[in-house]
Order: structure tokens, then C-alpha cells, then sequence
């Protein structure tokens, strides 16, 4: 595949996966030996293969709501994309013990992919999850 098919490729886990909660997407899209390098994932990590994104899908999405994501740019080379983003939802569901807020919260990240056989093969995921968690609560904000 091409870099601009990658870079679309990419852009479907955003869009399709976690703003339409098109989770079949992932079948799609990932490896059937796709791994998630996540700092933030439970004990054991994420499950391999399109289950991973599924899941991360399923507990982001449950605990949120009116998604809205801004791909701040891409950058492929060679088998890789890397994409910086930011993103709006409201906090309207448990995650992970966390009961909803009803907060709105804003959090930037990168995701970086690597493609295989026209499927992204490894995923790492990094977001600001001290700000997650001071947006909705779960960690006081220093001076408050």
C-alpha cells in the first residue's frame, strides 16, 4: 500500500471506529496479530489482534460520548503513520470505576501505526491521561 493508503487507513480508527463506534471496522483494518503498546492499558494489556481496538473502543466509548476528533496532522514513511490528535467527548459512562461526570473533556495524544500486508500490525498509543482524569475528577488539579 501506499503512504496515502496507510494515512487513510490510519484515519478509519478515528472515524469509523471510535466517533461511528463502527467496531466490525476493525476487522477490516487490523491484523489478526495486531498489538497495542499502550503505557495506559489494564494488567495483561490490551487483547491482541482487531479484539484490542475493539475493546479500547469499547471502554473510551462507553465512558464517552458526543465524540469529536481533530487529526492535527499525519506523517507516514515507509511502512508507518503517525498521527497527532485532539479530541472533545463528554463524559457520559463509567470508565474503569470512574462513574460519568457529565463533563466535557479535551485530550491530545499521537497514535503511531505500523502496516503489514495492508493491515496496521502494531499499534502504540499516548495520550494525556493526567489531564483525563484532573477534567473529570479523578485526580485533584494542583492549587485546588
Amino acid at each position: 500500500m501506499s503512504t496515502e493508503q496507510n494515512k487513510a487507513t490510519a484515519r478509519r480508527w478515528f472515524h469509523d471506529i471510535i466517533v461511528q463506534r463502527q467496531l466490525a471496522v476493525a476487522d477490516e483494518i487490523f491484523a489478526a496479530t495486531h498489538i497495542i503498546h499502550d503505557p495506559h492499558a489494564p494488567p495483561g494489556g490490551w487483547p491482541t489482534g482487531p479484539q484490542g481496538p475493539k475493546t479500547v473502543a469499547t471502554v473510551f466509548g462507553g465512558g464517552f460520548s458526543n465524540w469529536e476528533i481533530t487529526l492535527d496532522q499525519q506523517i507516514a514513511e515507509g511502512d508507518r503513520v503517525a498521527t497527532p490528535w485532539t479530541a472533545t467527548a463528554t463524559h457520559t459512562g463509567p470508565l474503569m470505576g470512574m462513574p460519568a461526570t457529565g463533563k466535557t473533556v479535551r485530550v491530545t495524544g499521537v497514535n503511531i501505526v505500523r502496516f503489514a500486508e495492508g493491515k496496521i500490525a502494531e499499534s502504540w498509543y499516548s495520550f494525556d491521561m493526567l489531564s483525563l482524569l484532573r477534567q473529570v475528577g479523578a485526580i485533584p488539579t494542583p492549587g485546588h
